[in-house]
């Protein structure tokens, strides 16, 4: 994360592990389905974003993480 000054964890699923359980497996052709899940502090899924379409989606997912960050959650001093 350093190299690329990333404060954000990313995830990847080679396995498919996460994803079933998540319920986002490939299609029927195999195709993956691309979904982004939006994670708080404590590990809730705040936002989810099915069928995503490469333009426009970083700025999308840009404007949601700061919306969470900006909103205290219950709990937070």
């Amino acid at each position: 994360m350093a190299q690329n000054d990333l404060r954000t964890l990313l995830l990847s699923d080679p396995s498919g592990a996460i994803c079933s359980l998540l319920g986002v497996l490939p299609d029927p052709e195999g195709n993956p389905k691309r979904t982004t899940f939006i994670i708080d502090k404590q590990g809730i899924i705040r936002y989810i974003f099915e069928a995503v379409k490469v333009p426009g989606h970083v700025d999308e997912v840009l404007r949601k993480v700061q919306e969470m960050n900006s909103t205290p959650l219950a709990g937070d001093p």
